[in-house]
């Protein structure tokens, strides 16, 4: 069986989010997979870092070694933020700018006729109009409506998809309270969940922990808009026994951060050694500010940290109080830093190790995607 999933990610970027697992999950039940990655133009050559993608789309489709056939479009009319590039006109009209032309590049791959597509990128909502699949399947993982700088004519391409769609999987309690009477009957929870046996080996102390002198909190993901560096600066005070290591590429402003010797940025870091910092910190953060795009997220860190065998303080959002998962969900700064003080000095790593671990267990991506494929076995 073929399935082509739409992600804006490419196969091979540090970060790993919930479709590079589900292709895991369809490579290892068999299926040929073409990963389609958001499509790449003259702007996108501008910038160093992403010439090599350019190049890769202007080769053709890319097969990675133990991976899917990978295909970057490119286009001479790019879609983004911009007056004009970001308009309705431009995301209905842009993939027929693209050169090779999709029809010719599905035909390539041999993924003309796929049994099913599994859509996250709605950028990539033209796809369905050239796949001649017998399924089709939207997974929602964030309510796409509230991110900065997004365009407004990306909810043209939501609504265009889901209408068409089989299945709109979602990843969260409030987005399937918002779309389950929109699109009645077709909207399921699909939360996202944790490559459990990634974090069951022995891992090596990490380099940056040697220098590192008392307990560790630790923070791994995006350092954006919706991180709380006050309530870091507010723990590092208040817990100065207490180092918080923090793990990503950071887009925020952690200026205040930088005069805390007990507060360690230590950019992002390849998902193979993820393992190593979390299982030898001794508490996982999740310091969010509670805006309306967080309240939807489904944060995977929650249940590496948990696979990982240790307690969890988080921001209390409403996803998370509708999970009822073990972590300590705090209202305000100072409830967040009393949560891992307590969570350090009750040494639960320890004493809840395996709770902590089994509850992981429960949540991993074999699971649901097992979920996922009963789901759709109707119009397979």
């Amino acid at each position: 069986m073929k399935v082509i999933i739409a992600e804006h990610h490419t196969w091979d970027t540090v970060i790993r989010i919930g479709n590079h697992h589900y292709c895991r999950e369809f490579m290892k039940n068999g299926w040929e997979t073409l990963w389609l990655s958001h499509p790449v133009s003259f702007v996108h050559g501008l910038k160093g870092s992403n010439r090599e993608r350019v190049e890769r789309a202007r080769s053709g489709p890319y097969k990675h070694e133990n991976g899917p056939v990978e295909l970057i479009p490119f286009t001479y009319l790019p879609f983004y933020n911009a007056p004009f590039f970001g308009s309705l006109w431009t995301l209905r009209n842009n993939h027929r700018f693209f050169r090779p032309g999709m029809k010719e590049l599905l035909s390539k791959t041999g993924f003309y006729k796929p049994d099913l597509l599994w859509i996250t990128d709605t950028d990539s909502h033209f796809v369905a109009d050239y796949a001649d699949a017998k399924a089709v399947a939207v997974r929602i993982a964030d309510d796409n409506t509230k991110f900065e700088g997004m365009p407004k004519s990306l909810k043209w391409a939501e609504e265009k998809l889901c209408n068409l769609a089989d299945i709109v999987f979602v990843t969260s309690f409030p987005l399937e309270e918002k779309l389950k009477a929109k699109y009645p009957g077709k909207v399921k929870l699909l939360r996202n969940g944790v490559e459990y046996g990634h974090f069951q080996c022995e891992f090596d102390y990490p380099d940056e922990y040697r220098k590192i002198d008392g307990p560790i909190a630790v923070y791994v993901g995006a350092i954006d808009s919706w991180f709380a560096t006050e309530w870091i600066e507010s723990l590092a005070i208040k817990r100065s026994d207490i180092n918080v290591v923090l793990i990503g590429k950071a887009t925020a402003d952690l200026s205040r951060l930088k005069s805390l010797p007990n507060v360690h940025a230590i950019g992002p870091k390849p998902y193979s050694t993820i393992p190593a910092y979390l299982t030898h910190a001794d508490c996982g953060t999740i310091p969010f500010k509670r805006t309306p795009l967080v309240e939807s997220v489904s944060p995977l860190k929650l249940f590496e940290f948990f696979a990982s065998g240790i307690p969890v303080v988080s921001t209390k959002w409403a996803e998370l109080e509708n999970l009822g998962s073990p972590a300590f969900l705090a209202d305000n700064a100072d409830e967040f830093a009393e949560m891992v003080g307590m969570a350090i000095d009750g040494n639960l790593k320890e004493s809840k190790f395996d709770f902590y671990r089994n509850y992981a267990k429960e949540n991993s991506w074999e699971s649901r995607f097992s979920f996922a494929m009963e789901t759709l076995r109707g119009y397979l």
